[in-house]
C-alpha cells in the first residue's frame, strides 16, 4: 500500500498545463543562481573584507535567531491574508528585495571593522530573514494551489529541478572564473552581483505573471489565532520530521558548498578548478529529470533514501586520494545525489504534509506548515555557513596568510568529505522515520471526497 501513492502520473488523467511546466522553473532558476553567488559570502567576508572567519560564522548563525521569528510571522500572514492574486502568489514578489539585498551585501564600502560586521549582518539578515522567508513559505502554497492534483507536483518539480540545476551548473562554472579575475577588488564584486541580479530578477517575474492560483481559493481565509496555527503545526508529526530532514540537509549542503572554495584554493591550489568540478552536476540533472519514472516504479521515498546513501559514499570516496582531481570529479558525481534530490522535491514533501494536516485536523493550514520547513532550511543554511567559520577559526585558518597551517588544511578536508557524509547518514535515518506514504492513498481519497462535497 506504500508504493502506488507516490507516482508522478496523475491517476485522474489530468496533465499539467504546458505554461506551468515552462513558467514555474523561472523563479527557482533565479534563486539557484543566487545560492551559488551566496556560497561566496564567507569567502568574501574573510578574504575581501578581512574579517575573522569565526566572527563571521557566529554572525551568520546569530542572524537565524531573528530568522526563526520572521518565518513564524510569514506563515501566520500567508494563512491569514487574502489577495485577489491568490494566497501564495503575491508574496513571491519578495524576489525583488532579495536580489537588491544581495547586491548590497557585495557592495560593502570601505569602513571600519565593526561597521563591516554590521553591514554584513544587516544585509545577510535581509536576504534570508525577510525576503527568502517570504519566498520559502509561499512557494509550496503557491504550487499546491495552482495544480489540479497534488501528485502533479513531482512532474513539475522534476522539470524545475532539471532546469534549475542546469543554471546552477552554469553559475558554478562561471563564478569561479569571475572570482578569479574580478574578485580581487570590491568593485569587481559589485559588478558580479549586478550582472546576475538584473536579468534573474526579471526572469523571476515570469512565473508570477503567468501562473494563477485556483485550488482552494474559496477557502483561503481561515480565521485562526496564532496559537491555533502553532497547535496545528505541532500536531503534524510529518512536517516536524521533514523540518528536521531539511535542517540536516541544509547544514550538510551549505557547509560543503562553502568548503569547496577553500578546498580548491588551499588544498588543490587553484580556485578556478571549481568550473571543471561543476560539470559533475550533469548526472544529478538526469536523476532529477527521471524522478517521475523512478517514483512510479520504486516509490518516491525509497528513491530519495537510496540517493541519500549514494551521496554518503560519494563524500567518503574523497579520502582515498584527496588531491586526485579525477577521483574528486567522480566523487562529486555521486555525492551530489545526497542533498540535491532532496532539495529538488522538497515542495512535494511539504504538499503531502499539508494534505496530511488537513486530513487529520480538518483545517488546511498551508502557510504555517510551509514555514516550518522554511525555518529549518534557513537555520541549516546559516549553521552550515557558520559551522565553516567556527571550525576553521578553531583550526587556525587565516584568510590573509600566504599559506595555511596543517590543522587548517585538515579541517578543510574534513569539511569536504567526512562531515557531509555523516550528515547524509543522519538524513537517511530521519527519512526512514518519515513513513507518510503508508497513509497517502487514503488521505487523497478522503480529501477529494471532502473537496467535491464543499464545491457541490
Amino acid at each position: 500500500m506504500g508504493k502506488e501513492n507516490m507516482v508522478a502520473a496523475n491517476p485522474k488523467g489530468k496533465k499539467v498545463p504546458l505554461k506551468t511546466m515552462i513558467s514555474w522553473p523561472t523563479l527557482t532558476i533565479s534563486t539557484s543562481v543566487s545560492a551559488a553567488l551566496l556560497g561566496y559570502a564567507t569567502y568574501y567576508a574573510t578574504d575581501m573584507l578581512g574579517l575573522s572567519a569565526m566572527t563571521v560564522g557566529m554572525l551568520f548563525m546569530l542572524s537565524k535567531i531573528f530568522d526563526g521569528v520572521t518565518d513564524i510571522v510569514a506563515g501566520y500572514f500567508i494563512d491569514k491574508a487574502h489577495f485577489k492574486m491568490g494566497k501564495g502568489r503575491p508574496w513571491q514578489l519578495a524576489i525583488i528585495g532579495y536580489w537588491v539585498s544581495i547586491v548590497l551585501m557585495y557592495s560593502a564600502p570601505q569602513m571600519g571593522v565593526t561597521a563591516s560586521y554590521v553591514w554584513l549582518f544587516v544585509t545577510y539578515s535581509m536576504i534570508n530573514s525577510v525576503f527568502m522567508t517570504l519566498l520559502n513559505c509561499s512557494d509550496p502554497v503557491y504550487l499546491s494551489n495552482s495544480l489540479d492534483d497534488s501528485q502533479q507536483s513531482v512532474s513539475v518539480l522534476a522539470v524545475t529541478g532539471f532546469v534549475s540545476l542546469i543554471f546552477t551548473m552554469a553559475a558554478s562554472m562561471i563564478l569561479p572564473q569571475l572570482v578569479k579575475t574580478m574578485g580581487a577588488t570590491r568593485e569587481g564584486w559589485i559588478k558580479m552581483s549586478l550582472v546576475l541580479a538584473v536579468p534573474f530578477t526579471l526572469l523571476s517575474l515570469v512565473r508570477i505573471l503567468v501562473i494563477k492560483e485556483k485550488k482552494h481559493a474559496e477557502t483561503a481565509v481561515q480565521q485562526m489565532s496564532l496559537k491555533d496555527m502553532l497547535k496545528l503545526l505541532f500536531s503534524n508529526k510529518y512536517i516536524l520530521i521533514f523540518a528536521l530532514i531539511i535542517l540536516i540537509s541544509n547544514i550538510g549542503s551549505n557547509s560543503y558548498a562553502t568548503a569547496q572554495t577553500y578546498y580548491y584554493t588551499w588544498i588543490l591550489g587553484d580556485i578556478g578548478l571549481g568550473s571543471i568540478m561543476s560539470l559533475s552536476m550533469l548526472p544529478i540533472i538526469i536523476v532529477v529529470m527521471i524522478m517521475p519514472v523512478l517514483s512510479k516504479k520504486f516509490g518516491f521515498l525509497r528513491v530519495i533514501r537510496v540517493t541519500t546513501l549514494i551521496g554518503m559514499v560519494g563524500y567518503l570516496i574523497r579520502l582515498v586520494s584527496y588531491k586526485n582531481v579525477a577521483l574528486l570529479f567522480f566523487s562529486n558525481v555521486i555525492s551530489m545525489m545526497g542533498f540535491y534530490t532532496m532539495f529538488a522535491f522538497a515542495a512535494t514533501f511539504v504538499i503531502d504534509c499539508i494534505d496530511y494536516g488537513e486530513w487529520k485536523n480538518g483545517t488546511r493550514s498551508e502557510g504555517t506548515i510551509s514555514c516550518a520547513q522554511s525555518v529549518m532550511a534557513k537555520i541549516g543554511t546559516a549553521v552550515g555557513a557558520g559551522l565553516i567559520g567556527v571550525l576553521m577559526g578553531i583550526s587556525g585558518y587565516d584568510g590573509n596568510a600566504a599559506a595555511q597551517t596543517g590543522s587548517a588544511n585538515i579541517m578543510i578536508i574534513l569539511l569536504y568529505s567526512v562531515i557531509p557524509a555523516a550528515i547524509c547518514l543522519v538524513q537517511y535515518i530521519l527519512l526512514k522515520m518519515y513513513d507518510i506514504d503508508k497513509y497517502l492513498p487514503q488521505i487523497r481519497a478522503d480529501l477529494d471526497a471532502k473537496h467535491a462535497k464543499d464545491e457541490a
